[in-house]
């Protein structure tokens, strides 16, 4: 698995990813501007400018980074995943170190009929995040088969 992975999350994704960056900057940006109250001159600007350019820029800019960089392919001997918004990760997962594969739901998931993959081996667990449900479902049941075929001699 050479290539990079080709496969992608799904395009509800990046809702999701906004949702949270629009949750956390607006927060920033409701602190920022009690802080400016108690604050005179260029600080007060400043403490209502930033958070609310940080709330522009990242609720447009990091949800379509992370989506273009989420990549992952599963082949018949690993499981190959690719994701970050700045630092690019890569990892492989060999087939023969899966233990099992579940898939999840959280509230959010379930009203957007998405769901994430979570695979775990003996080190540790990956998923692969916000599938469509119908996908999920179909990755999970496919790396169980292949893990339960590189065990066979």
């Amino acid at each position: 698995m050479s290539a990079e992975p080709a496969r992608t999350l799904s395009p509800k994704a990046r809702w999701v990813w906004r949702g949270e960056q629009l949750l956390g900057w607006g927060v920033a940006v409701a602190i920022a501007a009690l802080l400016a109250t108690q604050l005179d001159g260029v600080l007060a600007t400043l403490a209502r400018v930033l958070p609310a350019v940080g709330l522009v820029a990242c609720v447009i800019a990091v949800p379509a980074l992370r989506w273009r960089n989420w990549r992952w392919d599963v082949g018949p001997e690993a499981i190959d995943l690719r994701h970050g918004t700045f630092v690019v990760l890569r990892t492989l997962i060999p087939m023969l170190r899966v233990q099992h594969v579940e898939t999840s739901q959280d509230p959010l998931e379930r009203a957007l009929d998405l769901a994430t993959v979570r695979v775990h081996t003996a080190a540790g667990s990956h998923r692969i995040p916000l599938l469509a449900r119908r996908d999920a479902d179909e990755l999970r049941d496919r790396i169980a088969d292949l893990a339960r075929t590189a065990d066979e001699p």
